[in-house]
């Protein structure tokens, strides 16, 4: 396996943990005035110091993280996290938090227990099985096809009716509209914005790093 390759399973695994243990610290919105009944919320962006297994002590990469999630609904969560590292790396991830009323993230193991399961997620009338990871304790599941990111992405720009057969239930899952926050992902996001990122971000935090030591 190539250095890249193991850099790149990092920053795959280090998605999927941020996913199972982000928390809900949102920005207001863009004008002061509350959000509608359903909405997206923006957690706030986090950079990571990644360093591999390698002999040396440095940086091997940064990796950007940007999550939104659906809010004012009664069903599940969703959970959008676009990832982009300082080798040029780019993905989208999702998550769905089946109990909305789960607090697990309030104090959240580090060492959590993941199981996989199966599921059937219906996008626009069109089914499909899906296997997940499942994270009992915090009702998160995050599957293992990052194409599902996109089909979920894709239903809040068309509108589309998305269900979920999962844990032996069959939800509906309330997808907010493309409001401000959304925009701003979509807009930030090298996979749905065509590529681009700014990478003054990672110079930055390579700075930061330069005068803290």
């Amino acid at each position: 396996m190539t250095a890249r390759s193991i850099r790149h399973l990092l920053s795959a695994g280090l998605a999927a943990a941020m996913l199972l243990t982000a928390q809900a610290d949102t920005k207001p919105s863009d004008d002061g005035t509350a959000p509608g009944p359903l909405h997206w919320e923006q957690d706030l962006d986090k950079i990571w110091r990644v360093d591999g297994s390698d002999a040396g002590t440095a940086t091997d990469f940064y990796s950007y993280s940007r999550i939104i999630r659906s809010a004012g609904g009664t069903g599940p969560i969703v959970i959008l996290n676009c990832q982009a590292n300082s080798e040029g790396t780019y993905s989208m991830n999702l998550g769905f938090q089946i109990d909305p009323a789960n607090r697990y993230t309030d104090d959240f193991d580090r060492s959590p227990r993941i199981l996989t399961s199966s599921g059937i997620l219906t996008v626009d009338g069109k089914k499909k099985t899906e296997r997940f990871r499942y994270h009992p304790d915090s009702t998160k599941i995050i599957p293992f096809d990052k194409a599902v990111a996109k089909r979920i992405y894709n239903a809040v720009v068309t509108g589309a009716d998305v269900t979920l057969k999962a844990q032996g239930k069959t939800y509906d899952i309330e997808l907010p509209g493309k409001d401000k926050v959304f925009v701003s992902f979509a807009k930030m996001c090298p996979i749905t914005n065509g590529g681009n990122f700014d990478n003054s971000i990672f110079e930055k935090a390579a700075e930061n790093e330069r005068q803290a030591d």
